[in-house]
Order: C-alpha cells, then structure tokens, then sequence
C-alpha cells in the first residue's frame, strides 16, 4: 500500500517522508547546498554522494578488477562490463547499452538530432556532449593528448591512437571478415560492414528514408 499520493503528478509513496523528497522535484526546491561548490541538491545522500568529487572518496569498488567508484549506481553500470549485460535496447536496430545514457545519445544516429551546439564561433551541432567537448579544442588549440615517440599532440585519443601506428607500423589493423579489406580506424571498418550487411541506421525524420553513412543523410535532408 502506498497512500501518500502527489498532488501534480499522481505517483505514490510508501512514506511521507519520501513523498516530501519527491515533492523537491516539482517545486525546485534543494535545502542541501555543497559547503565547497555551492552546488544545491534535493536529498542528503545525493549531497553525500555529490561530495565524494571534492574529498577523492571512492568508497565502492569493483571485486572483478578493483576499480573504485564515487556511486554504487556507477558501480552496477561497471559491472556489466563484465557479465556482458547491455539492458537498453534500441527499438530502431536492436542494438543494446549497459547504461540509458548511451542508448539516448546512440538514439539521435536514427533521428539526427544534434543538441549539443558549438556557441563559439561556427553554431556546429553534434549528438553527444563528449563530441561537442572535442570539437572546442579546435577553436581552443588545446591538444592535451601527446605522443611520447615525437612532438605531435592531438585534441582526443582516437587521433593519438592512429598517429601511434606510423610509429609502430601497424597502419591498417582493422580487417573486414566479409571481405578482408583492412581500415586505419574501427568506425570506418563499422560504416565499411553496412556495404555486406545492408544496415542502414541513419534515418531521415521527414520521409523515414535510411542510410548507411551519416554524411548521405545530411545531403539528403537537404532535399526536403
């Protein structure tokens, strides 16, 4: 039984004190502030939580590779990395996450929706934060990624990665199973596997037309 309703959105709690916690979402309402940030929450274990960033606490740790977590909620989503476990799955291709947040962001291919805006200087849109992140550096010049063989730097580590190959000689080491054409990178070999597997994810929200490369999409959008 659970006979303390909300009064704006109808859900029930057990008890009332949860029902007052949950009243702080509609109303705004965060009586807990952060004495190092200001940062405001809504419940005191969120407050709690919020402060193991400044104390450096790590208080739940992973027992398959040691790994220490701020959150137990960082934790499970951890430890799917190891049972294999991808629970959020994509209506549009089947294709599953181990956390809702990658499959929102994995979402937006089949969409084409780009919240993230560039407000610096060329309004460039892309569909998760982390890109938008990169992209920054290039009106920055920020290269906070630096090859230790020579004095080359990189805005994010995929680039590094690949520059490391013309050191190591290993240029081409993503092979196609299908048809044994190698790629410098894993996503072009990905896009490169729709060619065999006729996936097309990336859909048009005017017509529901798809394709297999993003760059087809957007010239086709501009039909409309």
């Amino acid at each position: 039984e659970k006979p303390h309703a909300c009064t704006e959105c109808g859900k029930s709690f057990k008890m009332k004190v949860d029902l007052t916690k949950h009243l702080r979402t509609h109303t705004g309402e965060r009586p807990f502030p952060c004495t190092d940030c200001g940062k405001r929450f809504i419940t005191k274990s969120q407050l709690k939580e919020h402060q193991r960033i400044h104390t450096g606490e790590r208080p739940y740790k992973c027992l398959d590779c040691g790994k220490n977590f701020t959150q137990k909620s960082q934790l499970i989503v951890h430890r799917r990395i190891h049972t294999g476990e991808k629970p959020y799955q994509c209506s549009g291709c089947q294709k599953s996450f181990v956390d809702k947040s990658q499959l929102v962001a994995h979402h937006r291919i089949h969409t084409g929706d780009c919240p993230f805006k560039c407000g610096v200087k060329c309004g460039k849109s892309f569909a998760q934060k982390a890109q938008l992140a990169v992209h920054h550096r290039i009106h920055t010049g920020e290269r906070p990624f630096l090859c230790t063989d020579c004095p080359k730097a990189f805005i994010d580590k995929s680039r590094l990665v690949v520059h490391r190959r013309t050191h190591t000689g290993e240029h081409r080491p993503f092979k196609c199973a299908t048809c044994g054409k190698d790629f410098k990178r894993k996503e072009i070999l990905i896009t490169h596997q729709r060619v065999h597997t006729g996936e097309a994810p990336f859909q048009c929200p005017q017509c529901s037309k798809s394709f297999s490369q993003k760059a087809n999409l957007m010239k086709h959008q501009l039909t409309h």
